[in-house]
């Protein structure tokens, strides 16, 4: 080997080596943007489980709230169906009549916000929703929020129901006609009793899937 060639072998090696030093460097940079990435995806994908879960929770607190609320009035339901229409007693009657801290009265037609799924919505538009791997998981959240949006439709419709009978016994008794007990057909058709059955139900299924966040390889 001439000194010319020594000459290119030792720029080619020199050349080959700034290279790998270059490649090595920028392989080392990609890695550790990587792993600080995957770390801030994981960071996140933890706030929001965080976040859903404690939503989830003031879900099911109001779910059970409602359950508790609505005891009068299935105690109204109840003995509208256990007595003949003639020996309803009216001092009963009144009793009902009132939403006190026992519940809610036949008169109430107040509206109720039974959940909140703003940390859900959250989660949606994040995008982190695409990075998740556990699939069933994603669908009990999707599920439980599902049948939260159900249910409180469910509740309003049978509120509406509730408002058109008793905006109907009004008319009657201007009409004239004696009304002897106010709602009847709302309560007599046990609407009470299968709203709390709904909203147990409900508080149930936000317990099981508030279990399986809180146990996720993502919280824990």
């Amino acid at each position: 080997m001439n000194v010319k060639q020594k000459k290119i072998m030792n720029k080619t090696v020199k050349y080959l080596r700034e290279l790998s030093i270059v490649v090595t460097g920028i392989a080392i940079t990609v890695g550790i943007g990587l792993w600080v990435n995957n770390n801030t995806i994981k960071k996140d994908q933890k706030q929001y489980f965080n976040a859903m879960i404690l939503e989830l929770k003031e879900n099911a607190e109001n779910f059970d709230n409602y359950v508790k609320m609505m005891q009068k009035s299935v105690r109204y339901s109840n003995y509208l169906r256990s007595q003949n229409i003639e020996t309803l007693n009216q001092d009963s009657i009144q009793y009902y009549a009132f939403t006190t801290s026992e519940g809610f009265g036949w008169g109430n037609l107040d509206p109720v916000i039974l959940y909140n799924e703003d940390a859900f919505e959250m989660f949606k538009s994040s995008g982190s929703m695409r990075q998740i791997d556990d699939k069933e998981l994603l669908l009990s959240i999707w599920k439980v929020y599902h049948l939260m949006k159900n249910t409180q439709k469910n509740i309003d419709g049978k509120m509406e129901y509730k408002k058109e009978v008793l905006l109907d016994e009004i008319k009657r008794i201007d009409r004239g006609e004696k009304i002897v007990a106010r709602g009847l057909w709302f309560y007599i058709n046990n609407a009470p009793f299968n709203m709390v059955r709904e909203c147990e139900g409900v508080a149930e299924f936000i317990r099981e899937t508030v279990s399986e966040l809180e146990n996720s390889k993502i919280v824990k």
